[in-house]
């Protein structure tokens, strides 16, 4: 019979009380450490980067910009008070419901404080709205003043509600824009009145394509989701920008 060592209740108890303050101590060093690491955060990362620092249109970009977008615009209120903080003016969509899986809910058309959208009459969901105006204020207007020398003064778009599911198929999953939560950008009205646009202009080795291709790589740093030319045959002449779903940058 194999030797085993006696066991005493005041060792076992001794051992016991030990290993709980080994873990109350280690869950302090923890905790300790974690506060030294915020304090410091708050102090030296700028805010965009900090995700539970509130979000602000004026902000660079940063990496916690697009998981701020998001969170915000799932407050109606929040969403509407950093836009008219923003200076951007906007309207009231009704909710309306469409077919089976078409709905128009939280939306709103922007009338001013960017690039005007054109056509004007473009329902979109608050998030969308917000994630938008971030990116034409700290993306496309800093791209188009360096590559392009001049602002953009319209986003022209294919449109942002349409009760369809995606790629206009009769069955299959529903589209973005069925919800008002996508938006397809076609071109960029300048100042001087000429356009640069996706489809004549991608492939532009030039000013006009390095700024196209700036302002994609932007869009996927706010928004969820972003699609180019470089996704299928289907964005051929536009940019696909949505707040909802996996993320996505193609």
């Amino acid at each position: 019979m194999a030797y085993r060592v006696p066991r005493h209740a005041r060792i076992v108890h001794q051992a016991r009380h030990q290993t709980r303050l080994a873990r109350y101590a280690g869950l302090v060093l923890l905790w300790t450490l974690v506060l030294i690491m915020a304090f410091v955060a708050e102090r030296v990362i700028p805010d965009q980067h900090l995700p539970w620092k509130p979000l602000s249109v004026i902000d660079p970009v940063g990496m916690a910009t697009r998981v701020k977008a998001a969170r915000a615009g799932a407050d109606p209120r929040l969403c509407r008070a950093i836009l008219s903080r923003a200076e951007v003016t906007f309207s009231e969509v009704p909710d309306r419901t469409e077919g089976d899986f078409c709905k128009v809910h939280d939306a709103i058309r922007i009338q001013a404080g960017l690039a005007r959208l054109e056509p004007a009459d473009a329902p979109l969901v608050c998030k969308e709205a917000l994630a938008l105006t971030i990116w034409e204020r700290q993306i496309v207007q800093p791209a188009a003043d360096e590559l392009l020398g001049q602002g953009v003064v319209g986003l022209e778009h294919y449109g942002s509600y349409a009760c369809r599911r995606m790629y206009g198929k009769s069955d299959g999953p529903v589209s973005e824009h069925a919800l008002a939560d996508a938006i397809d950008i076609a071109g960029f009205k300048l100042a001087d009145g000429s356009s640069v646009m996706v489809a004549s202009d991608w492939t532009d080795p030039g000013p006009r394509g390095q700024f196209l291709r700036r302002v994609r790589d932007g869009a996927c740093r706010v928004f969820l989701t972003t699609l180019s030319p470089d996704y299928n045959a289907e964005h051929h002449d536009h940019f696909h920008l949505d707040m909802s779903g996996w993320t996505k940058c193609a």
